[in-house]
């Protein structure tokens, strides 16, 4: 008969085309090779021969109640019968499923149209996702970036502004283009690259090139999108650290122009909101630099610039910090006004009886003694310089310098009464605790732990403040007022307490650790020769975990630094976008 095969043994043994024993359950070859006996082989077989048959063939249905459902909607068709002379009855079947009977039914029928699923597949219980997108899968590695790492390389240490930026990725290119640059940059920051393959030359070109077209866009330009674009990039180049060509200003500085030109009311909004409070420290230092009023001390900028509904007390601290910080600029420029004006020599404003300061150089000729001023030479100074009469004979820049020195003092006395609060949180160690310097060779005995490192930026910027203000006061002052002096000891003090916060500073690196280019610059001065080698030391040794190759500490970089950001040299100018 039709499909029965020729030789009765397993089918292991016929593949292998040796004689089979049949003994079975498992035949003896099977058992010799440790293989699972399939038996013996069907004696029928059944042969779907599809569109051949006959459309007037009379059909059987077997169906069989019970059973799986798989079962249950088999069908056995009879397809022909044929009888032999001594009554023997050969039969022809074919196995098939109501659904597919339903279907060829409708094929020969053009006027049936029958709607079935088809047969369940082993993997349909499988769930199949579609692939990610592109945007999708630059916003998932934003979002592990912002837990990954320790608390000095995680993103989310940037602030609440970052946590809603993969929700916004896909709407704008530049946005887009910024975000693959950073998360790059946090990857090759957390796997100690090079800082120069911090920012990827090719990510970083087309995020720049992205930037340009979206500020030219009338739309695009003015969105919180192509703002939040920019302050990514200038993240980029703080996490490359310190080094030739780094452009972390530029782009802070082009981030505030942006904000100037949008104005104020745009940033109603809690994410464009949260943008400009993460980035008032850098507007307010590239004015610093650039010596021209901050825009933030205007009326319609300030309450929301400086707003503390809601806020937290780190953040309330932060804030006020920032404030008085803000009106720094402003002194500086019109300090650099009042240089413009030309000064006469130092003798025609000290008149001829103040000869006295070349008579102790005389004496003091040769010999090792200090120059010690007494006090009462001092105060009869400073009388002649208050006496009105002798304000008429000083230079035509006077008035002004007075004018000057009164709103500094003002900003002292302000800074004054903040320090207050500061140093009772100091105290009570609500803000930070004192302990013991563990650094072996440190020339600092004790060290502060701050609650968080933002705790620690506040206190380091009002710090920077108190100094940078003594600075320019001392400037505009007499060089033997005694107030000078006072200044001077006032500043060594400070430096002292920006010198406890490194252990803090250098747990949270690098991130809690990029204040330190300000207030250590500051604070570099007024410390000894041995806690100046011991800043350069540890200033270098940021660089070197950052892999910096290319830019060294040195005290001619100190100085340099220290000197313009207390108004000294030509101007700096950093953003390069305008109206």
């Amino acid at each position: 008969m039709v499909g029965v095969p020729k030789s009765t043994g397993c089918f292991i043994c016929r593949k292998r085309k040796i004689k089979c024993d049949e003994t079975w359950p498992t035949c003896i070859n099977c058992q010799k090779n440790g293989k699972c006996c399939p038996g013996p082989p069907a004696r029928h077989t059944f042969k779907d021969l599809g569109p051949k048959l006959n459309s007037t063939t009379a059909t059987t249905v077997i169906e069989n109640s019970t059973g799986t459902p798989d079962q249950r909607c088999q069908r056995l068709t009879q397809l022909n019968e044929k009888w032999s002379d001594n009554g023997a009855v050969f039969r022809k079947f074919r196995i098939s499923n109501r659904a597919s009977d339903l279907r060829r039914k409708a094929s020969r029928s053009p006027t049936l149209s029958i709607s079935s699923s088809p047969p369940r597949s082993p993997c349909s219980a499988i769930p199949r996702y579609p692939s990610p997108s592109q945007h999708q899968e630059l916003a998932c590695a934003l979002i592990d970036a912002l837990g990954t790492g320790n608390v000095g390389h995680r993103l989310s240490a940037f602030g609440s502004f970052i946590r809603e930026v993969p929700s916004r990725i896909g709407h704008n290119t530049a946005l887009d283009a910024a975000a693959a640059c950073i998360v790059y940059a946090h990857s090759s920051m957390v796997h100690k690259k090079n800082a120069n393959e911090i920012a990827n030359p090719q990510l970083y070109l087309r995020a720049v090139q992205n930037l340009q077209q979206c500020l030219e866009d009338p739309q695009q330009g003015m969105s919180s999108n192509t703002l939040c674009a920019s302050v990514l990039l200038g993240l980029v180049e703080a996490l490359a650290g310190p080094r030739m060509g780094n452009r972390y200003l530029a782009h802070v500085g082009g981030a505030g122009r942006l904000m100037e030109l949008q104005g104020p009311t745009s940033y109603q909004e809690p994410f464009a909101r949260e943008l400009l409070r993460f980035n008032r420290g850098g507007i307010i230092i590239t004015s610093i630099y650039e010596r021209k009023p901050c825009f933030l001390t205007s009326p319609q900028w300030c309450d929301i610039a400086f707003a503390k509904t809601g806020l937290g007390f780190d953040d309330c601290l932060y804030t006020d910090i920032l404030h008085r910080m803000a009106d720094f600029p402003t002194l500086l420029n019109e300090l650099k006004q009042l240089h413009r004006v030309v000064n006469p020599p130092v003798t025609d404003i000290i008149g001829p009886e103040f000869n006295f300061m070349t008579n102790f150089e005389e004496d003091l000729s040769g010999t090792n003694s200090p120059l010690v001023f007494g006090t009462e030479a001092f105060e009869s100074s400073l009388d002649w310089f208050e006496d009105p009469c002798t304000m008429d004979m000083c230079c035509a820049d006077s008035s002004a310098r007075r004018l000057l020195i009164n709103k500094l003092q003002n900003l002292k006395e302000a800074l004054c009464t903040l320090g207050e609060h500061l140093n009772v949180k100091l105290a009570d160690g609500s803000a930070a605790i004192e302990l013991p310097s563990i650094e072996n060779d440190s020339p600092i005995e004790t060290a502060f732990h701050f609650t968080n490192w933002r705790v620690a930026v506040a206190y380091n910027c009002f710090w920077s403040l108190l100094i940078l203000t003594n600075k320019i006061i001392m400037k505009l002052l007499p060089p033997y007022d005694s107030t000078h002096y006072a200044l001077e000891a006032e500043c060594r003090s400070v430096a002292l307490e920006i010198c406890k916060t490194w252990e803090d500073a250098w747990a949270s690196k690098p991130i809690g650790a990029f204040h330190t280019g300000l207030s250590f610059v500051m604070a570099y001065e007024f410390c000894t020769a041995d806690v100046k080698e011991w800043i350069l030391k540890g200033l270098n040794a940021l660089l070197d975990h950052q892999l910096v190759e290319t830019f060294r500490w040195s005290d001619e970089v100190i100085t340099m630094m220290s000197g313009k950001l207390a108004g000294e040299g030509p101007d700096l100018v950093f953003s390069n976008v305008s109206k």
